[in-house]
C-alpha cells in the first residue's frame, strides 16, 4: 500500500482558507503578535522590529542574545495567539481530511505550525489525530510536530509565571506531555504556567525550553515517516538547509516529493533538487489553494 506523508507549514495553513481568518506568513507574524500582544510583541525594541518584519528568525536570534528572559513570556504569547485559530467549513484542511475517510487513504501528517487547525480539522470530520505512533485503522491519523505545537503542555517543572524568570535559550525541561484543548484549561495554563509550552522558538536552531525530549521523539518519529513514505508532499516550506533535522531527511528520501509553494520558493527547491540529484519530483509552482490541492490529491491517488 502506498505511503504518503503530508508536510505542512505556514504557507498551507495561510493558503488554506481566507486569509483574515487564518494565521499569516511569517513576514506578517511580527505585526500581527505585536497587536495581539501589545504589552510584550508590541514593546519589542524599534532596533529590531525591521528584523522580526524581513526575518523572524533572524530577529529571535538578536532577541535572544540581547535579553534572553523575554523568549519565555514572549512564547507564552505566542501559543496563546495560535490557540485561538479555529477552522471554518470552508478550510482546505477539511477537505483533505474528508478524502482521507472517503478513500481510505494511508496518509500521516508532519506539521511544523504551531496552530491547530489540521488537528480539528480531522475531528471535525470524526478522524482522530494519532501522536506518537502509527494510526491503527481508518478512523485515526497520525500527527507529528517535530517543533511542538501551542497546546502541548510538559508536567515536569512547576511554578508560577509571575514568580520566575530565566533566559529561554539555556533552559530546558524533559517528562511527561500534556496535550490540552480545553479552552479554560488553556487559559489556565498559558496564564500561569512559569514554563511556555511544548513549541521550539521560530530561531535558527528551533531550541525548544519545554519538553525538549517529546521534541527529540517526534523528530526520530519524522525520520521513521519519512523513510516509510512512498510519496512526500511538502506544501509551504522554503528551502532552509540549516534545518537539518528537516532537509537532510527530505534529501535521501527515496520518496517521490510533491513540492507545492509560490513561484519564488518553487525555484529555491528546484535548484535544491537539482544539487543533489533528485531526479522525479513534482514541483507546483503555485501557492496552495483549491486548485493546487485538487492537483495534489489528484498526484497522491493515481
Amino acid at each position: 500500500m502506498t505511503s504518503i506523508l503530508i508536510i505542512l507549514v505556514a504557507g498551507a495553513s495561510y493558503g488554506s482558507d481566507r486569509q483574515e481568518i487564518v494565521p499569516p506568513l511569517g513576514n506578517s507574524l511580527f505585526s500581527e503578535l505585536a497587536k495581539f500582544n501589545s504589552d510584550g510583541w508590541g514593546k519589542i525594541s524599534s532596533e529590531i522590529e525591521a528584523t522580526f518584519e524581513s526575518d523572524f528568525e533572524r530577529g529571535m536570534k538578536i532577541l535572544s542574545e540581547q535579553d534572553p528572559h523575554l523568549l519565555p513570556p514572549l512564547q507564552r504569547a505566542m501559543a496563546k495567539y495560535f490557540f485561538n485559530f479555529i477552522p471554518q467549513d470552508t478550510n482546505l484542511y477539511k477537505i483533505i481530511a474528508k478524502k482521507i475517510k472517503c478513500n481510505n487513504l494511508k496518509i500521516s501528517f508532519v506539521t511544523l505550525n504551531y496552530e491547530r487547525l489540521l488537528e480539528l480539522s480531522l475531528l471535525q470530520e470524526e478522524i482522530q489525530p494519532i501522536v506518537g505512533s502509527e494510526a491503527q485503522n481508518n478512523n485515526q491519523v497520525e500527527i507529528c510536530f517535530p517543533h511542538g505545537c501551542c497546546h502541548i503542555f510538559c508536567e515536569a517543572a512547576k511554578g508560577n509565571a509571575s514568580n520566575t524568570s530565566f533566559a529561554g535559550m539555556n533552559v530546558q525541561t524533559n517528562g511527561e506531555i500534556k496535550i490540552i484543548s480545553d479552552i479554560s484549561k488553556f487559559q489556565q495554563r498559558i496564564n500561569n504556567d512559569a514554563f511556555p509550552p511544548v513549541m521550539s522558538y521560530f530561531e535558527p536552531t528551533k531550541y525548544t525550553t519545554s519538553g525538549g525530549n517529546f521534541i527529540q521523539d517526534q523528530r526520530t518519529r519524522f525520520k521513521i515517516l519519512v523513510e516509510k513514505a512512498n510519496k512526500i508532499v511538502i506544501i509551504g516550506l522554503r528551502v532552509r538547509e540549516h534545518d537539518k533535522h528537516i532537509w537532510d531527511l527530505l534529501q535521501t528520501t527515496k520518496a517521490r516529493i510533491i513540492y507545492c509553494s509560490g513561484l519564488s520558493a518553487a525555484k529555491e527547491y528546484q535548484k535544491w533538487s537539482q544539487d543533489y540529484s533528485r531526479d522525479g519530483d513534482i514541483i507546483l509552482k503555485e501557492y496552495f489553494n483549491e486548485n493546487s490541492l485538487s492537483r495534489i490529491l489528484s498526484l497522491i491517488t493515481d
